[in-house]
């Protein structure tokens, strides 16, 4: 289950609708011609738009949560797979993978099935959460987005459902008790920031 992540756990599961999108700051400007011009910059981050399940017993730990971390502490969240890569995923190994800073590609060791397109991984010696680039199958090199943070040697990846995002609450998010009937919790939608 994906969702709100604590004490070993998630408290809050996230209900459809969910949006993850990659937010990449881009500049871009229209010519006399109309020609388009544009650049990116290298920063990117993940944002989660979603609604939690309704809570009643457990909303105590979710609204405990909510009100001391507020919009700049950080909170963690299982980052929702997609549903294709998930079904195409073969991989039941701990593979290992080794990289330098800035490349787009790793090379991983012990891996003994396929990682599909499309499935966040998180390297065990930094936060970033990436995604694979393309299928890899076995021992090869595997392209990730958005480019390597930092170096990783040997370093071990999480690459399943248990791929725990480090992120804060945008501003717009309440930190408090909502309630539609008394008994059940629910705070409507929420948008969460992966932390950089």
């Amino acid at each position: 289950m994906y969702g709100i992540y604590a004490g070993g756990k998630v408290i809050a599961g996230f209900i459809a609708p969910i949006s993850v999108v990659s937010n990449v700051p881009v500049f871009a400007v229209d010519s006399l011609s109309l020609k388009r011009h544009s650049s990116k910059r290298p920063a990117q981050r993940w944002e989660i738009t979603t609604a939690l399940e309704p809570l009643s017993f457990g909303a105590n730990k979710l609204f405990s949560l909510f009100v001391r971390q507020g919009h700049s502490d950080t909170i963690d969240v299982t980052m929702p797979q997609n549903y294709g890569a998930v079904k195409a995923l073969t991989s039941n190994s701990t593979p290992t993978a080794t990289g330098s800073a800035g490349a787009s590609s790793v090379s991983l060791s012990n891996n003994n099935g396929i990682i599909p397109d499309g499935t966040f991984i998180k390297f065990a010696n930094h936060s970033k959460i990436y995604m694979v680039a393309a299928d890899v199958i076995g021992n090869a090199q595997m392209f990730i987005f958005p480019t390597l943070r930092i170096d990783v040697t040997a370093v071990a990846f999480t690459y399943r459902d248990d791929v725990i995002m480090t992120s804060i609450l945008d501003t717009d998010t309440v930190t408090g008790m909502s309630y539609t009937d008394g008994i059940l919790m629910e705070l409507g939608t929420v948008k969460i920031l992966e932390n950089l």
